[in-house]
């Protein structure tokens, strides 16, 4: 677990730099127009998106082991990091080529990406853990991804919103770079199991979600926690001017992971998806108050946004796996993260429409400024998709349960007995 758990906060630096900072790289850095920078950033998460699907489909049944996944990342990881390290340079390049160098390099990062990604997520479903087992392997690996997004906001994120030399983000991305490949080499090591162990009995009343609505769920999600997450650096550089929002989002993920794990334990997961939907809303109703510009406001926004997506991302993850069948666990992983990619990628073209058609810089600080009311209606549509989900997930467990019920009570089959003749006399 050490190993793959390194390998996975390595993995996820890039890919939460790719969320929360490309967007503010492209614009504030580089030097896009808010229009250029969601086109370069939406059409090469679609094709992210079209890359996973390929990769799951091409290798459904020819990697059913977590050794051969394993491998598949190491030796994919030395060109994800050069392409990640040569988008990075965008800003030494001439202004002229920049779009283009960006869209070529990103469209390179992009396209290679599953190898490493799409396999390291396919490791938790071959092992072919127990329900419970695999919710606490999917809690290590998203506690592990929100301390990355800590790190990325710690240190990558004041390096950009302070507008140093351009020079120190890129020796930043070597440097994550050149730990995602030395991780992937580590993992690569482990002594996974050569074959997949049985695939474990379901439980009662546990029937999987249908994947069709975990996909449409998770679509949903993506789309709204992406415009949030890209607007996070806008709001700090220029409405609060405090990186609080972004900091507490990214603490209160991985604490609240224990503890929704041990709330679905004991409450089920309909309830617990309830109080995810509760702690967005608060949110949501805290980013309309002018406190939101305050420490204490951004502090309590971004530790109620960090512990309710993270809890809905831990859930959706879940089901997954769940529903995954160990031996094809890269075509369940590849379609999943297929549509969380073009969610994004959606998300990104409007976000790139509304910051061109607002002058951001000035707007943000105003709570009903077109930029502010998107990232307000993304948490209570994050809400919704939980409360959705919630209303589910309480339906398919009660007709479970009937069920069930009517199985154990079934009366046995009687044996027919013939009438007895009446008496004549």
């Amino acid at each position: 677990m050490l190993r793959y758990l390194c390998a996975h906060f390595a993995k996820s630096q890039l890919w939460h730099t790719s969320g929360l900072l490309f967007a503010f790289f492209l614009t504030e850095a580089c030097g896009l127009t808010p229009q250029a920078m969601g086109w370069v950033l939406g059409l090469t998460l679609f094709l992210n998106g079209l890359a996973d699907l390929a990769l799951g489909t091409k290798l459904d049944g020819r990697i059913a082991d977590a050794a051969t996944a394993a491998t598949l990342q190491a030796r994919a990881a030395p060109a994800v990091a050069g392409c990640f390290l040569l988008f990075a340079i965008t800003p030494l390049i001439p202004a002229d080529w920049r779009v283009m160098w960006a869209l070529v390099t990103l469209s390179g990062f992009r396209l290679l990406y599953p190898l490493v990604d799409v396999a390291q997520n396919a490791l938790v479903p071959l092992m072919t853990l127990d329900t419970a087992v695999q919710r606490r392997w999917l809690a290590a690996r998203n506690v592990v991804s929100s301390l990355a997004a800590l790190a990325v906001v710690a240190f990558a994120a004041p390096l950009l919103i302070a507008g140093r030399s351009a020079m120190i983000y890129p020796f930043w991305a070597a440097i994550v770079a050149g730990a995602m490949w030395w991780t992937s080499a580590w993992t690569a090591g482990a002594p996974w199991p050569a074959r997949p162990a049985p695939n474990p009995p379901q439980q009662e009343g546990a029937r999987p979600v249908d994947l069709p609505i975990i996909l449409l769920a998770l679509a949903a999600m993506m789309f709204t926690v992406t415009l949030f997450r890209t607007l996070e650096p806008y709001f700090t550089a220029f409405a609060s001017h405090r990186i609080e929002l972004m900091l507490w989002a990214a603490i209160g993920a991985p604490i609240s992971q224990p503890l929704w794990v041990l709330w679905i334990g004991r409450h089920g997961m309909a309830r617990v998806l309830l109080g995810m939907a509760a702690t967005l809303l608060v949110a949501a109703l805290l980013l309309t108050d002018p406190i939101r510009v305050s420490a204490i406001g951004g502090m309590a926004i971004g530790m109620l946004f960090g512990a309710g997506t993270s809890g809905l991302w831990l859930v959706l993850w879940a089901m997954m796996t769940q529903r995954a069948v160990p031996s094809r666990a890269l075509r369940y992983v590849g379609t999943f993260t297929c549509m969380s990619k073009l969610a994004q990628g959606a998300a990104m073209l409007l976000v790139g429409r509304i910051l061109a058609r607002t002058p951001y810089s000035q707007t943000l600080a105003d709570p009903a400024s077109p930029p502010s009311r998107l990232m307000m209606t993304a948490l209570v549509a994050t809400a919704g998709v939980a409360i959705g989900l919630a209303v589910y997930r309480r339906g398919i467990t009660r007709t479970a349960s009937v069920e069930t019920a009517a199985k154990r009570h079934r009366p046995a089959h009687s044996i027919p007995v013939p009438d007895r003749p009446r008496s004549t006399g």
